[in-house]
């Protein structure tokens, strides 16, 4: 039996885990699929919501932390597991945009270094390849990335080295209750008792919490999103480019990201070869360059999402010892480090780093 028993391993699962075996807690994951397998291994891993300036406060506050936090806990994970995050600085370029007395105003609020380019030899000197067409942009030199399925490998590792235990292909059927407190999970192999339940189950959250004996509305949806993949020589991209929500995010490798659709298809991930070509043509608006470059990979993810993006980090009421952890929308990773900081400190009932209000159920998400 464990302390904490958390329903999903992805990011937030697997960061919040980390978070509570380091405050000396015995923790359980159990996932119902492959560690890390759904939404987590599929973003593009950029440390930053896209258009930050359009996000609340609550979002804002939980990605400065985590900008924060994140290089500091790849240097542990790389320590504990092996694997190297590639937590890089890119730096993002925002092309074809008029929000700029928004982006500048949020950019003094949170001391963001951010710079409004309107001299095309200026976006050229940021960006080479960049279409030529593309006359101003916003610059955030500071942007960092990390990658998706890298940072999945080493908390793995991490949980590992922790003494996490963790289940995978383990699908959680039910919770348990009794007089109205949780005590664990049913699965379709027996049991599993815990003192508190974290259900951090991405997309899936709001499923099982529905039905519990106490039903309260958890707004966390699946919204697909398609990316591809292309093959370049390392540095032909040099950052992150964006144009009307579509980005192209170089790797290290000289692979190359191109996303996101926005579709509400419930819970099935197809992949058209006609959306392919739609991201590809995104990708070479962007830098023509890489209409010479083929796709080696094309694929769909479930993030969970929510209206305004902004996270469930809240006991669940009526349900003593069970905490909600989802709904972090397109952000997982920008705001997951400290999300799950947030988290483990409720549950802990240590002092929270910020109001935990925004965060509740009962709070607009």
């Amino acid at each position: 039996m464990s302390d904490c028993l958390i329903v999903g391993g992805g990011v937030i699962g697997l960061l919040t885990a980390r978070e509570l075996r380091l405050a000396g807690a015995s923790v359980t994951i159990v996932e119902r699929g492959a560690l890390g397998g759904e939404s987590s291994w599929a973003g593009g891993g950029i440390v930053s919501p896209l258009y930050p300036w359009r996000y609340s406060d609550a979002v804002n506050v939980l990605a400065e932390k985590s900008k924060q936090l994140y290089p500091e806990l790849c240097r542990q994970l790389q320590q504990e597991s092996g694997v190297d995050c590639e937590l890089i600085r890119s730096g993002m370029l925002i092309v074809h945009d008029d929000e700029q007395d928004q982006a500048q105003h949020w950019a003094g609020r949170y001391r963001v270094e951010l710079e409004h380019v309107q001299q095309p030899g200026r976006l050229a000197a940021i960006e080479p390849r960049l279409n030529p067409a593309f006359q101003r942009g916003l610059w955030m030199p500071q942007v960092v990335q990390l990658r998706n399925p890298k940072i999945v490998q080493a908390l793995k590792g991490g949980c590992d080295a922790l003494g996490i235990e963790h289940m995978e292909h383990s699908a959680v059927n039910r919770l348990l209750t009794e007089n109205g407190r949780v005590t664990g999970v049913q699965l379709d192999s027996g049991q599993l008792r815990a003192d508190k339940v974290i259900i951090a189950s991405g997309a899936w959250s709001a499923r099982l919490l529905q039905e519990t004996d106490v039903p309260q509305k958890v707004e966390v949806q699946p919204v697909k999103g398609q990316m591809i993949m292309l093959k370049t020589p390392p540095g032909f991209v040099g950052t992150i480019v964006m144009s009307q929500g579509h980005y192209i995010i170089p790797r290290q490798d000289g692979h190359v990201l191109c996303g996101s659709t926005l579709e509400f298809t419930g819970f099935e991930k197809s992949t058209p070869g006609e959306t392919r070509e739609q991201l590809m043509q995104y990708a070479s608006e962007l830098i023509p360059a890489l209409a010479q470059y083929p796709v080696v990979r094309h694929w769909a993810g479930l993030r969970p999402g929510t209206r305004q993006g902004i996270p469930y980090i809240c006991e669940y009421d009526g349900i003593e010892g069970l905490y909600l952890h989802a709904g972090h929308y397109r952000n997982g990773i920008v705001l997951g480090a400290a999300s799950a900081k947030l988290m483990a400190q409720l549950v802990t009932g240590e002092q929270p780093w910020c109001d935990l209000a925004p965060y509740t159920l009962n709070a607009p998400h």
